[in-house]
């Protein structure tokens, strides 16, 4: 029974770094460690399996959750007058560097937010606190600036491939964009 259920545990932690889908996840860790803590009371440790159960099944995956479900746009800073972040409203065709960053957005799930846009000043705001990418055109060729700690900057580099006129340059973490 215990083997059974080792091989479960190990099956599912490899699903869980496989896994994109940040929600499935979560559910998953809580699986896992319902799991784990199932483990513990086999193995005849009921006090450290009461704690997994309450903190891994229970406390993390809601911290986890709160984190997720408050992380649900993407802001892009930028101080271009030209159509490249256009969305392309009016008949327009939306710019270049709004439909690859819309299509990133598309893929994980992200509402797209271009400051400045219509509200000037709560883009300043969100730009000072968590803006993830600026945008800025340097010797006719575009550059998207964002946090190199970022796994969205990462699929953002795979689109760039093809655009020899867009570049991305990872930041460190302690860089902001004021």
């Amino acid at each position: 029974m215990d083997t059974l259920l080792l091989f479960i545990v190990a099956f599912i932690a490899i699903v869980i770094v496989a896994q994109t889908d940040l929600f499935h996840m979560v559910i998953l860790y809580s699986i896992f460690s319902l799991l784990c803590a199932t483990l513990y009371v086999i193995y005849m440790a009921p006090d450290v399996a009461l704690a997994e159960a309450a903190i891994g099944s229970a406390f993390v995956p809601m911290i986890f959750i709160v984190a997720i479900s408050k992380q649900r746009e993407f802001i892009v800073l930028s101080r271009l007058e030209d159509g490249f972040l256009s969305p392309g409203r009016d008949g327009h065709r939306p710019g270049r560097g709004y439909v690859i960053l819309s299509s990133l957005c598309r893929q994980y799930g992200l509402k797209l937010v271009l400051c400045p846009s219509e509200d000037e000043k709560a883009c300043r705001i969100l730009a000072r606190s968590s803006a993830d990418i600026y945008v800025y055109e340097e010797g006719g060729e575009y550059i998207m600036e964002g946090k190199g700690s970022s796994l969205i900057m990462e699929r953002l580099s795979h689109m760039l491939i093809d655009h020899e006129d867009i570049s991305l340059v990872l930041t460190g973490d302690e860089e902001n964009y004021d």
